[in-house]
């Protein structure tokens, strides 16, 4: 295998690409406490934090456009979901309303949303709050006494109407120029029979991990659509591999106190840890283990090949190859910022109504705690006795928003086994209605609705088994 004949421009755009890709998404280094002031402009105070490069750039757009003195966001957000309705009306329309039944319910869903978003951006900026939805703008104890509104618009479609679209302008350098196809290789002997996926994924789901599960979402896509990825591997990647961010899990460490005990790194690996366990036993089980292997239609399939010697060499020949054929790297950010754009439509207006039902179920109705006793009688294998109730609804709601849970054990004595499991299990169980499922179901991701709450049940079953084995472990 000839190295040689690949050009300096391929060589360059493999070494450097690919460095600066690992740079954005892998490497923590420190930025001190900062607030810039330009001219009235003052933005936000930005804590001194260790982070990635994607999270910082995330943090400084927060902190110029929400924090500070210039509450731009809402509108940004607001104006998404504009876009959605155009979407869902005049782009895209057969895609949302002529497919499947179960589209054409989420579209419905999505019109709700938007009219909530209305409804938010009337009380932020011209402080209109109708009586008939007092509901939506009063205090609620169990959301810290924020109220419905300002807790999904603060806590949740702020961060990810910047977060994705931030994660996915240096998406390119991770996915594009041969990062992933020589990673890919050199794992390939491990991927395919443990967990039943192409080398490659490997970097998607540890980038997901530490940039944010839309990352997945998005590069798996990308993948399927190129035809490097089945329609099996791209759900098995984006259902059980693209969990929430290190900004979610530091959220949920403070949220719990295991930070402020000393407990984060402990508690990052190991959550790590349990999602690779859980994944291990759920792609050999339904629904996930039925899925086809097949292509995107319009894809030409790229299999990756069976490597049997030179691993190393083959791993650098076809790194290169893949940085040789690639487009510009502004062109490559052009087509991913597009598909992004997409996604983001359906997550800003699908978070919406997902989030305020959930979160009405759970603070005005009982169902919440109902659907929690299906996981009462593993939680009492680690949890005390006067605990297990409260866990085990923490556990339900995660299926509405990972940073709830936390929320039942932030005030009050709890042992540290269920602030321990409350910061695990919503990450591990990975699936969740409020922003979650909108931005897959954005995807061209071939996921049904009905399997992706089995697949929540299944992992949570999971998650509070093994969560909970860990737990009696690290704190006897």
């Amino acid at each position: 295998m000839d190295l040689k004949k690949y050009s300096i421009s391929a060589w360059g755009k493999f070494i450097l690409f690919s460095l600066a890709g690992i740079f954005a998404f892998f490497i923590n280094f420190w930025v001190p406490e900062y607030q810039i002031r330009i001219g009235v402009w003052e933005w936000g105070l930005v804590a001194g934090q260790s982070n990635v490069l994607v999270s910082h750039f995330t943090n400084l757009v927060k902190a110029a456009l929400f924090t500070g003195n210039f509450h731009a966001m809402p509108a940004i957000v607001w104006a998404i979901g504009v876009y959605s309705i155009a979407d869902l009306f005049f782009i895209r329309p057969d895609k949302f309303w002529h497919t499947t039944k179960v589209a054409a319910v989420f579209a419905v869903f999505k019109v709700i949303g938007f009219i909530l978003l209305c409804f938010a951006a009337l009380s932020l900026y011209f402080g209109w709050n109708p009586g008939f939805m007092d509901w939506f703008f009063q205090p609620v104890a169990s959301l810290g006494d924020k109220s419905i509104f300002l807790f999904i618009m603060n806590n949740i479609l702020v961060t990810i109407c910047i977060s994705i679209p931030a994660a996915s302008l240096f998406l390119p350098l991770l996915v594009d120029y041969g990062l992933v196809d020589f990673v890919g290789v050199l794992v390939r002997p491990f991927m395919r029979p443990v967990f039943r996926l192409p080398g490659r994924a490997a970097v998607i789901m540890v980038s997901a991990f530490l940039g944010n599960f839309s990352v997945g979402h998005i590069a798996v896509n990308d993948q399927y659509k190129t035809g490097r990825m089945t329609e099996r591997e791209a759900v098995v990647i984006g259902t059980s591999f693209s969990t929430v961010s290190v900004g979610f899990l530091l959220v949920l460490a403070n949220n719990t106190g295991l930070n402020e005990r000393g407990y984060w790194n402990l508690y990052f690996w190991t959550a790590f840890l349990i999602t690779l366990l859980v994944s291990l036993i759920g792609v050999h089980i339904y629904p996930l283990s039925s899925i086809p292997d097949h292509y995107y239609p319009e894809a030409v399939p790229q299999p990756e090949r069976v490597i049997k010697e030179k691993l190393v060499q083959v791993a650098v020949s076809e790194a290169l190859e893949a940085a040789d054929h690639q487009e510009s790297l502004g062109r490559r950010i052009g087509y991913i910022m597009n598909e992004t754009l997409a996604v983001l439509g359906t997550v800003a207006s699908g978070t919406a109504f997902f989030a305020t039902a959930g979160v009405m179920l759970y603070t005005y109705t009982p169902l919440i705690r109902w659907v929690g006793y299906l996981f009462y009688p593993l939680m009492r294998i680690s949890v005390p006795a006067a605990e297990a109730v409260t866990a085990s609804t923490g556990a339900a709601v995660s299926l509405i928003e990972v940073t709830i849970p936390a929320l039942l054990v932030t005030v009050g004595e709890w042992s540290l086994r269920t602030r321990y499991m409350m910061a695990v299990i919503p990450v591990t169980s990975i699936i969740f209605l409020a922003s979650f499922v909108p931005c897959l179901m954005a995807t061209e991701i071939p996921v049904k609705f009905k399997d992706m709450l089995v697949i929540w049940l299944e992992r949570m079953f999971l998650s509070v088994l093994i969560t909970g084995l860990f737990s009696i472990l690290l704190f006897p």
